[in-house]
């Protein structure tokens, strides 16, 4: 991306401040702060952010209910954790509500900004210290049937809920993801919704991450990956 919207949400205003002068001086935009978790959630929405560097620990509402509210109503929006906390009940706590990675706040100001960089070109970020916890928390990831609410669509469906729980865009995001035409990821989408019952590509979207499609670190496939119909 060559130009990046970021939001701070931050409670402490030394650290905003010492975020906001690492980013801008790395010509990252800073478009709005917030010091609490509700007031993240309404920025998210209104200035239209690409990042939003969350503190988990924040009053009124606090980083992971904020992050569940922001990837519900701006799904486009990469959610950054900035926490003290590594353990793994955080950890798990804050991929669950959707977030795209973690700096811990004892990190230098190049490893934030290597991480907002990061998401906001599609991809991940674990920084040290998370890294083993994520590993380990993967491990613990039974495989899943698939949901009962999605059962009857095929392995192309699935694939494109997947990626519109993710946030990709519809349907120019799935398309050049999956090596498909729009066409197709339109009709494949009408049929998801006539199988399913969803009224709405919003309403199909919402039963996609409901039944537990998505990853909070997804992974994009190459040119080559084949998802037969």
């Amino acid at each position: 991306m060559d130009h990046i919207r970021v939001l701070i949400a931050e409670d402490e205003p030394v650290a905003r401040m010492g975020m906001r002068v690492w980013l801008e001086e790395s010509g990252i935009e800073v478009v709005a702060e917030a010091a609490t978790g509700s007031k993240a959630a309404e920025l998210a929405q209104a200035h239209r952010v690409d990042v939003v560097i969350m503190d988990l620990n924040m009053p009124d509402q606090d980083g992971i209910a904020a992050t569940r509210e922001i990837r519900r109503t701006r799904p486009r929006t990469k959610v950054l954790a900035f926490t003290s906390y590594s353990d793994v009940r955080h950890l798990r706590a804050a991929l669950r509500a959707g977030v795209h990675g973690f700096v811990l706040k004892d990190r230098e100001s190049d490893d934030l900004v290597r991480a907002v960089l990061a998401l906001a070109d599609g991809e991940t970020h674990f920084g040290r210290g998370t890294a083993d916890h994520v590993v380990a928390l993967l491990q613990e990831i039974p495989e899943q049937p698939c949901p009962l609410a999605l059962r009857g669509l095929n392995a192309t469906q699935l694939r494109i809920l997947s990626l519109l729980v993710d946030g990709h865009e519809y349907a120019a995001g799935v398309a050049r993801v999956l090596s498909l035409s729009e066409k197709t990821v339109r009709s494949r989408v009408s049929e998801a919704k006539d199988i399913t019952g969803a009224h709405t590509l919003e309403e199909l979207i919402a039963l996609a991450r409901r039944a537990g499609l998505g990853s909070p670190f997804p992974r994009r496939p190459g040119p080559d990956a084949e998802f037969p119909d």
